[in-house]
């Protein structure tokens, strides 16, 4: 039996924690002496300094606004646009040190600081492109990626053309708030597809593996075998890749 302990696994048994948590269990895999205590207190200390004007921020366009300044002109946080295929980016305890990741690594930042400042803010699992919402169901999109700028309806639109196409509106769905393990399999999943550009079937096995795990698909299993095939470990490749066999 696989440990839970100190993996993406704990997610198993309590399935919404706090996003930056799941988040560094993601990161052990790849840093197996991570230290997840020593992380959280680098996130307190980030927050710290934005106390005393979070505490006049009585709007989530006031709190929005707080906290890009913060994160992204004091701190000096941003989106990674040079090398986004880059699996460090997908790693919090990177992101914390390099100041750079993708959409939903940042949101996962942002969410990390509001919960230490009393600002309600949830990742949203737009398709193709995460977001952030600061304020609660009535507070303002941001997008984690370009500054924490708010996306008014009219950016939201637009956003969801080019991610979507024209063919397909945006709706009430595509800005619905995602559970930790939404957030997390989707991270998993940016990791596979950024492993499987470098050829890198070994970090991409344990990522499928990691998403087989906790629930994945049948295309899940099937990729976790092709990468065991690459790496030569058939009898595993078999188990995934074998049909079912239907008797009558």
């Amino acid at each position: 039996m696989k440990s839970r302990q100190g993996t993406i696994l704990e997610l198993r048994d309590d399935p919404d924690p706090p996003v930056e948590h799941a988040a560094l269990l993601i990161a052990r895999d790849a840093y197996p002496q991570l230290d997840l205590s020593a992380c959280k207190l680098r996130l307190d200390a980030l927050a710290a300094p934005l106390a005393t004007s979070v505490a006049h921020a009585h709007t989530p366009t006031q709190q929005a606004h707080a906290l890009a300044a913060h994160v992204y002109g004091e701190l000096g946080f941003h989106g990674n646009e040079a090398d986004y295929h880059d699996p460090r980016n997908s790693y919090l305890n990177d992101v914390l040190e390099r100041r750079v990741g993708l959409p939903i690594t940042l949101a996962v930042l942002l969410c990390a600081l509001g919960r230490r400042l009393g600002i309600q803010v949830d990742g949203i699992g737009f398709p193709g492109h995460f977001l952030a919402r600061i304020g609660g169901e009535r507070g303002v999109i941001v997008d984690p990626f370009r500054g924490g700028r708010i996306l008014d309806e009219r950016a939201q639109l637009e956003l969801a053309r080019r991610v979507l196409g024209e063919g397909r509106p945006l709706s009430a769905e595509h800005l619905a708030p995602s559970s930790t393990l939404a957030i997390a399999v989707r991270m998993l999943m940016n990791l596979k597809h950024a492993h499987e550009r470098r050829g890198d079937h070994a970090a991409a096995l344990l990522v499928t593996d990691r998403l087989v795990d906790l629930g994945g698909s049948a295309e899940h299993q099937r990729d976790r075998g092709t990468h065991a095939l690459a790496l030569g470990a058939h009898r595993a490749a078999a188990a995934d890749l074998e049909p079912q066999r239907v008797y009558d």
